[in-house]
């Protein structure tokens, strides 16, 4: 992961407001849906609120749609907020809300989902391509000896979802995996489990890749239930809760972690320094820490990948840092 980095953010734009009064600053944080997965990133605009004694706010729909994500968006210019971060569910539908927003003096800043076609100011996140490949990798050692994969899938419209699928096609191509399936659950965990419940009840799939935080656990849940733990693999994306307790029992052979705590502190962070210290004096702090990605620099928060051997490190590695 990219901690020293991230922190080295922090840092800087700690350093950078020291003494100033920040009592204007008044931001939300949008996710694309209210699963489990964001409340890291819940959690980290909190502490990041509560370190730089600024206003912050959590929303988003209960069920991913666009349409209601774009009213939330368009409701926040009416509550006075200085600036937002969100996870965007359709870049193309919600470009022209995005756009309005910083006309109209918002800051705005994308997290853990790419919006390359509009005016936000940068991207905080995974570079999804390799969540996807990270995913790829784990599911060729999972089947060595190949076979049909189904994926569950959150989207077909989120940058996101669409560079992980690419990112995992990249890495089995040549291999004996064929990715046979493709189960679209529009942002529904109840539509996610009956999507697996397709997917295991074929025989011929040997793997499930879950790309959807909650689409791992859905796939997870009927393989176990059916009594296929250990034949059927299953790759999953994030480290829910309930994602982490399938890991341990065997049941998911690999989750692929990225980082929503640091995406919703690094949100305050960077959409306070935007909005005190203005948009070029908060571009030269982040720029030594930017990565290239897709011709566009990025603020990376990394991937990474656990399973049943590392996932003690990993849970002690959390509460060292305050999320266990």
């Amino acid at each position: 992961m990219n901690d020293a980095k991230l922190f080295g953010i922090r840092n800087a734009i700690h350093n950078a407001l020291r003494g100033r009064n920040v009592s204007a600053v008044n931001i939300e944080m949008v996710v694309n849906i209210l699963a489990t997965y964001w409340l890291a990133g819940k959690a980290g605009m909190t502490e990041a609120a509560n370190e730089l004694g600024v206003e912050a706010n959590f929303e988003g729909p209960v069920v991913s749609s666009a349409t209601t994500q774009i009213s939330l968006l368009q409701n926040l210019l009416a509550t006075g907020v200085t600036g937002y971060f969100l996870s965007v569910i359709d870049p193309a539908a919600e470009v022209s809300t995005i756009d309005s927003a910083v006309a109209k003096g918002i800051d705005v800043v994308a997290i853990d989902s790419p919006v390359p076609t509009t005016k936000a100011f940068i991207y905080v996140g995974s570079v999804n391509e390799e969540d996807g490949y990270a995913a790829g990798v784990a599911m060729k050692a999972a089947l060595p000896g190949g076979g049909d994969v189904g994926i569950l899938d959150g989207s077909l419209t989120a940058s996101n979802a669409i560079e992980r699928l690419q990112g995992f096609e990249a890495a089995i191509k040549g291999s004996n995996l064929t990715v046979t399936t493709t189960l679209n659950d529009s942002g529904s965990a109840t539509t996610a489990a009956s999507n697996a419940a397709t997917l295991v009840n074929n025989p011929n799939i040997k793997g499930i890749y879950g790309v959807y935080s909650y689409d791992g656990p859905a796939g997870a849940t009927v393989v176990k239930a059916k009594g296929d733990t250990g034949k059927i693999k299953v790759i999953a994306a994030d480290t829910d809760p309930t994602t982490l307790t399938f890991v341990k029992e065997g049941v998911i052979q690999d989750a692929i972690i990225q980082q929503p705590y640091m995406q919703g502190y690094l949100g305050v962070y960077i959409t306070t320094a935007m909005k005190i210290l203005g948009k070029a004096r908060t571009a030269a702090l982040l720029r030594p820490f930017e990565t290239l990605s897709n011709g566009a620099e990025i603020i990376d928060t990394g991937v990474g990948t656990i399973d049943a051997a590392n996932l003690a490190g990993y849970n002690k590695y959390n509460k060292e840092v305050g999320l266990g």
